[in-house]
């Protein structure tokens, strides 16, 4: 599942920062889905599980109860009553159809290799209108567009290595994908009411943002407007995309926080 070594995940706490945990706990109470059936997908040590699971209990939940969580090796993870299972999700999840009422993935997909297929993998395994929601880092902000530019790099997305004990680094981001790909994954695997947020403004980026947003508004529209043109259909499917794509969100966001409902 995540491109790293279970020794790279000693003594790590959060994979993200602590608004975003903060967030996804709220759009779990919000979506009434906390005290369901929940999976943390690329659970690492277990520090968001951990998070929900004592945020569960203080709703009288038993710890543990109705969780669940995941990744490639569990030798570092901790959380009581929950179960856990060691798996690939680039080779699938290995839950039934229809299992879960909501499925967290913090900072997970860009490790892995077809993205699209895990995504799909877990609109399987969710519920009718079960959530999904995820971070991912944001190659798509000013400051890594610029950084694009001179190196052929995105922000945080390096020469990808292959070797095991490098992939809990960034050296084990191999996914660098922009807003509008990972709503195309999500369309294209049958979610919808996809929302996207920020989780924290990057201040190089939101300088860099300031400077170009006129010429980005206007390559925007002009992009839309041309679609419109030539390509009705496809205008009707996508400029909300891509208006979001070059959105303020996702021109400052360091990562996209994404939500979608199971259709």
């Amino acid at each position: 599942m995540i491109e790293r070594s279970a020794s790279g995940l000693q003594g790590q706490g959060a994979a993200s920062l602590g608004t975003t945990n903060d967030f996804v706990l709220a759009k779990l109470r919000e979506a009434g889905k906390f005290s369901g059936e929940i999976l943390d997908l690329g659970a690492g040590t277990g520090y968001f599980t951990r998070l929900l699971s004592s945020a569960r209990e203080r709703l009288g939940l038993q710890p543990g109860s109705g969780l669940k969580a995941c990744d490639i090796a569990g030798g570092a993870f901790k959380a009581d009553g929950v179960a856990f299972t060691e798996c690939d999700a680039n080779e699938g999840l290995p839950y039934p159809d229809a299992s879960f009422d909501a499925v967290v993935a913090i900072e997970v997909f860009e490790h892995t290799r077809a993205p699209y297929d895990v995504i799909a993998d877990v609109h399987r395994i969710l519920k009718p209108q079960g959530l999904l929601i995820f971070s991912v880092p944001n190659p798509g902000h000013a400051l890594s567009r610029v950084k694009f530019l001179f190196s052929g790099h995105f922000h945080m997305f390096p020469s990808p290595s292959i070797k095991p004990e490098n992939g809990g680094r960034i050296s084990g981001h191999i996914a660098a994908l922009p807003y509008q790909y990972w709503n195309y994954a999500l369309r294209h695997a049958g979610f919808r009411n996809i929302e996207l947020y920020r989780d924290r403004a990057k201040r190089s980026a939101s300088i860099i943002a300031a400077m170009i947003w006129p010429f980005t508004r206007i390559a925007t529209s002009r992009h839309v407007a041309r679609l419109a043109r030539r390509e009705p259909p496809l205008y009707e499917e996508t400029h909300e995309v891509a208006r979001k794509a070059n959105s303020w969100e996702a021109l400052t966001s360091r990562s996209l926080v994404i939500v979608a409902t199971k259709g």
